[in-house]
């Protein structure tokens, strides 16, 4: 059964090696998957969102990203809602729901699977991935059967030290993105409630350390807010922290707003002069990824996908 879920199939009827009076069994009795679609949308660009129920009601999103040279992408949610509450996040506006299960977590992938080929997933939609790190892993080892091998998986976190610590001693050879979005203490916990509990120097000690075991760079995501986090002297601010160079390439990410979630769940800080935060403009970006680039770091700007239909993770779930 899992083999042929795993190509593709969409029902027990397409399970044509098993015997009729089985597959009538398992299409009354066991349902095909433990996650019901609630609404799906389809950008121009070819990005695809899914808003899906648990058993017990509980919102789930996840998202397919197509590209041209091949790619399709999957961001995967680990949780229902978040409790880390980043200000600049859909997901962190919702009450957090619980930790996703295994199958949860694989049936977001098949969903996709169904329609398309896949071959690149990554845990940044809804919640926390290594504050379920169980399920998370476990998904992680069924992933190669979509045609999603380990290496273009990756595991995104805020900075949850000791799921960075169990990742470099145990778990598939995936690779870690770290959300940095601000390169001192104050502005990172104003944005990142989290960085009071494991300040930033701490957290890429801990990352340096998976570096040294695993023998991949960490990739860092910088957020790109406008105002907020992206003149020149943050940049070189960065730069500092970020050391050794080999151990980091920094992906730049265009900010797809979220006012309507936001607005409805707290103040936005009065620096955004708005009911949220908005993106930084392209001058800004490239001025960013310059000064880091003439500090020796790779650097890139992440291509926006799905912005005309909320494709930011808890854009759908918040409405």
């Amino acid at each position: 059964m899992w083999e042929w879920a795993a190509r593709g199939a969409g029902s027990y009827d397409e399970m044509t090696n098993l015997p009729r009076a089985l597959r009538a069994a398992l299409a009354e009795e066991v349902p095909f998957s433990s996650l019901q679609p609630v609404r799906e949308a389809r950008a121009r660009d070819g990005t695809e969102k899914a808003l899906f129920e648990t058993a017990d009601a509980r919102p789930v999103e996840a998202v397919l990203m197509r590209y041209r040279d091949g790619r399709r992408s999957l961001c995967l949610s680990s949780q229902s809602g978040c409790p880390l509450t980043c200000t600049f996040c859909a997901t962190g506006a919702m009450r957090f729901g619980r930790n996703l299960t295994t199958s949860e977590i694989l049936d977001q992938a098949l969903h996709f699977r169904r329609h398309d080929a896949v071959n690149h997933a990554v845990f940044m939609g809804m919640g926390e991935p290594l504050m379920n790190l169980d399920n998370v892993l476990a998904a992680c080892e069924r992933l190669p059967e979509l045609g999603i091998a380990t290496s273009n998986t990756a595991i995104s976190t805020v900075g949850w030290i000791p799921g960075i610590e169990r990742l470099t001693r145990e778990g598939p050879p995936v690779r870690l993105a770290l959300s940095v979005h601000a390169a001192d203490d104050a502005l990172r916990s104003e944005v990142m409630p989290v960085n009071e509990r494991y300040p930033l120097r701490d957290v890429l000690a801990a990352c340096l350390r998976w570096h040294e075991r695993r023998r991949r760079p960490v990739f860092v995501e910088y957020l790109m807010l406008g105002g907020v986090n992206d003149r020149y002297e943050q940049a070189v601010a960065l730069a500092e922290l970020l050391r050794p160079r080999e151990a980091f390439k920094v992906n730049l990410i265009p900010y797809n707003p979220t006012d309507g979630a936001r607005a409805r769940a707290r103040p936005a800080p009065e620096r955004s002069g708005q009911s949220g935060f908005r993106g930084s403009g392209r001058d800004a970006v490239a001025v960013f990824r310059g000064a880091l680039e003439e500090r020796g770091l790779r650097a890139t700007v992440r291509v926006t996908r799905g912005r005309d239909i909320d494709a930011a993770c808890g854009q759908l779930a918040a409405r």
